[in-house]
């Protein structure tokens, strides 16, 4: 039997779901059965813990590799191909010198982002990030691309390249509820 699971954050905390397909007879409605044991092998799909890194960063012979790495693996084995893209795609990393919004250089923020698991800070807000607290958790409305833009592209106060650092997607297509599980209905 192969499990596939999923990582989903919610208001700071992390919560494995974990589907499986047994029988397909099942549930006719969705041929799935959901199983509570953790008997079976597990397969990591995809990383999710900052994303855009996987999307935007890591080369695409590499993807997979990034999506099945262990993630203590992640800094030795991608955090120089990740500077290297940064650097490539962002005219605010001209020089060695430039830093961004958090004052990171193109190693450090490289640092930063190899190292993709969601940290969760149990004293300050649960937030991406919000303009002081930075990685402090993630809410669902959090929007993760647009600080990775803003990270990669605005330069050191945020302003350099204008264009490059809001993906202009400014909500979710549906209202996330306010109740477990929060993310919105299916269509």
């Amino acid at each position: 039997m192969i499990l596939k699971f999923k990582l989903l954050t919610l208001v700071g905390l992390t919560i494995t779901l974990v589907a499986c397909s047994l029988n397909e007879d099942a549930n006719s409605a969705t041929n799935e059965e959901i199983v509570t044991g953790f008997d079976g092998t597990f397969v990591q799909e995809d990383r999710v813990g900052k994303p855009a890194i996987n999307t935007a960063l890591i080369l695409p012979n590499r993807k997979d590799a990034f999506n099945i790495a262990v993630t203590k693996d992640i800094q030795a084995n991608f955090s120089q191909e990740i500077e290297d893209r940064i650097v490539a795609l962002s005219p605010a990393y001209t020089n060695d010198t430039d830093t961004n919004a958090l004052g990171l250089t193109a190693p450090e923020l490289a640092g930063v982002l190899a190292n993709d698991v969601l940290t969760v800070s149990l004293t300050a807000p649960t937030t991406f990030f919000d303009g002081t607290n930075v990685l402090t958790g993630r809410n669902l409305e959090d929007d993760v691309i647009d600080t990775a833009l803003l990270l990669i592209f605005g330069g050191e106060d945020g302003s350099e390249n204008p264009s490059l650092t809001k993906d202009n997607v400014n909500n979710n297509d549906r209202a996330f509820r306010t109740t477990f599980p929060y993310l919105p209905k299916p269509w």
